[in-house]
């Protein structure tokens, strides 16, 4: 189902007066591959890829307060599993208040990388300088070499060039710290996974960082339904529903942003 164009300005309209809370259905709740269609969207896209020396197209994944901490952490623990993978989670940012609770979730979920990327020359080499560094880091200690990593409160261009398979982790007080450690991050992210209850602060982290694709409270959904009706409406800026998901494409003076999210069968404010 389409509506015309008009609909993106009123959910601007909502954003600047404050968005609705958007419900998650039981069913998305009990299905946990809800986010379907996962794979390479990103490229298909944006037809872009990250910085040089990146071979991957990076997604940074911010988890705010009041965020459903159990799907966020399921999908970084997916990501890394796969470090080398062409979609990854280069970049996590944490809310300070629901730090602990969410590393809680995540470690459990955790298990070995393949071999391929354990014995990865480059990602070596970061471990070693991490060690060397005695920085601080998330991982498993049982499956020892062949554990995913989280460096915490470094940035990109403290490891190297590009992505070598460790994504950093920070931590944010407020909505407008995370914007900040976005923009400093040097391995900027394609894609955005935004995870919170409060969609006026999805939106304003949407609209503030260079990411093209936006995905709140959901990760990586296939975006071929913008493509159609970008396809139709030229360059202008379109909104739609579709299998449970709103779409919307914004043309803004920086560029084309995409943002997605689940509107299940009801909003809430």
């Amino acid at each position: 189902m389409e509506f015309t164009c008009h609909l993106t300005y009123c959910v601007l309209s909502e954003y600047l007066t404050g968005m609705p809370d958007i419900k998650i259905t039981q069913h998305m709740l009990n299905n946990i591959e809800y986010d379907r269609d996962s794979s390479a969207q990103s490229e298909k896209v944006s037809g872009k890829m990250a910085d040089v020396g990146c071979k991957c197209t990076p997604t940074v994944l911010i988890v705010c307060d009041k965020a459903d901490l159990n799907a966020a952490a399921y999908h970084l623990a997916q990501s890394l599993q796969s470090p080398l993978a062409a979609e990854v989670i280069v970049t996590v940012l944490v809310a300070e208040s629901i730090r602990k609770p969410f590393l809680e979730r995540l470690q459990p979920q955790l298990t070995a990388i393949p071999a391929e990327a354990a014995q990865d020359v480059e990602r070596n080499r970061v471990l070693a300088l991490i060690n060397n560094h005695s920085w601080e880091t998330i991982s498993v200690n049982e499956l020892g070499v062949n554990s995913p990593v989280l460096v915490c409160d470094v940035t990109h261009d403290h490891l190297g060039t590009g992505y070598n398979g460790i994504a950093t982790l920070h931590t944010f007080r407020t909505v407008q710290e995370a914007i900040s450690l976005c923009g400093k991050e040097t391995l900027k992210a394609v894609n955005a996974s935004i995870w919170t209850s409060h969609h006026a602060s999805a939106y304003e982290i949407a609209l503030k960082i260079a990411c093209d694709n936006i995905f709140i409270d959901c990760h990586q959904i296939s975006l071929e339904p913008l493509q159609k009706t970008s396809s139709a409406s030229g360059n202008a800026s379109c909104a739609l529903v579709e299998n449970n998901y709103h779409y919307e494409t914004l043309i803004l003076k920086n560029g084309r942003k995409n943002i997605v999210f689940p509107i299940g069968t009801a909003i809430t404010n």
